[in-house]
């Protein structure tokens, strides 16, 4: 037998022998991806979760970036409303610079005005030295720790299961069901909404931040034994994040459809955030700076075309 009818028939013969091999491992491949975590796997997900959104919480208060907020059924004519801002981290809260409004674009003249509130706060801002800056940023602080300890109550007012993987994106998901765990008591009146939530959420598996998370209540929710506020039952909020810098993850759309009632009154609030264009600015000194430096070169453009 010739050598090329030799290797003729050797690579009809392995070919298919080959590729069956190369199928079962892929299968193999497969079947480990798509096998279940374990309880304690999926504990180790939650808690690089909870950590990893930590530490996005604490970044975001140095980026900027730009909202739409689109709100229905909050106008008497029943009409939506849709404002595009720019927004600023203060240090003590965030500064906004309304850009349009409904699809109109502000003015250059309201541009130029907001923009220097923005640099007049931020400047105040940065005099620590001020009794009522001093104030305002422990006030932030104490928010920030009742947000974080809100943060890592989800870890143990929730019981997750492992519900799947899946892809968003092309990146692989980890997607965990979660439902309240009766043996969770808290003293907060917000945490206690959480024993009447149910969801699902979507945690990136190769760096364990949340992607999505989906949560609905499954029992009406009273304030104020319902005096001051009722929320309803299938009332829903929808988030959706994105990396938006290497280890950095920030929400891109936020959704919600609420129904209850305030006072007396009956009350829905629904809408969407949508959010784009982070950039990292710094705290207020640094953020200062640079808005200074933007809007002076701004400026010197605007000046040049004139010429």
């Amino acid at each position: 037998m010739g050598t090329m009818h030799y290797r003729a028939w050797t690579a009809v013969i392995l070919a298919p022998l080959l590729a069956a091999i190369g199928l079962a491992r892929a299968q193999e491949s497969r079947a480990r991806n798509d096998a279940p975590l374990t309880p304690e796997q999926v504990r180790e997900v939650v808690g690089r979760a909870i950590a990893n959104q930590h530490s996005d919480d604490s970044a975001l208060e140095e980026y900027d970036r730009t909202e739409r907020v689109i709100e229905r059924g909050q106008r008497k004519d029943g009409a939506a409303s849709d404002t595009t801002a720019r927004v600023v981290p203060g240090g003590i809260g965030d500064l906004r610079v309304e850009l349009d409004r409904d699809g109109i674009p502000a003015d250059s003249a309201s541009l130029k005005r907001e923009w220097e509130e923005v640099e007049n706060a931020l400047a105040a801002r940065c005099n620590a030295d001020d009794p009522l800056v001093k104030q305002a940023y422990l006030r932030t602080e104490r928010r920030n720790r009742e947000h974080a300890e809100m943060v890592d109550a989800i870890g143990k007012a929730f019981r997750f299961e492992w519900a799947g993987r899946t892809t968003r994106d092309g990146r692989a998901m980890i997607k965990l069901a979660f439902e309240p765990d009766p043996a969770y008591k808290s003293s907060s009146r917000i945490a206690s909404v959480y024993a009447h939530s149910h969801g699902m959420v979507w945690v990136d598996e190769s760096s364990g931040h949340v992607a999505r998370a989906e949560v609905e209540l499954r029992e009406d929710v009273s304030f104020g034994a319902g005096l001051i506020a009722k929320v309803y039952r299938g009332s829903r909020i929808t988030l959706e994040q994105s990396e938006v810098a290497p280890g950095v993850w920030f929400p891109t759309r936020e959704s919600y459809d609420i129904e209850g009632r305030k006072f007396l009154f009956p009350a829905s609030w629904r809408g969407q955030i949508e959010a784009s264009g982070y950039r990292r600015l710094g705290p207020p000194p640094r953020a200062l700076e640079l808005i200074r430096r933007e809007r002076g070169e701004t400026a010197s453009s605007e000046r040049e075309e004139v010429r």
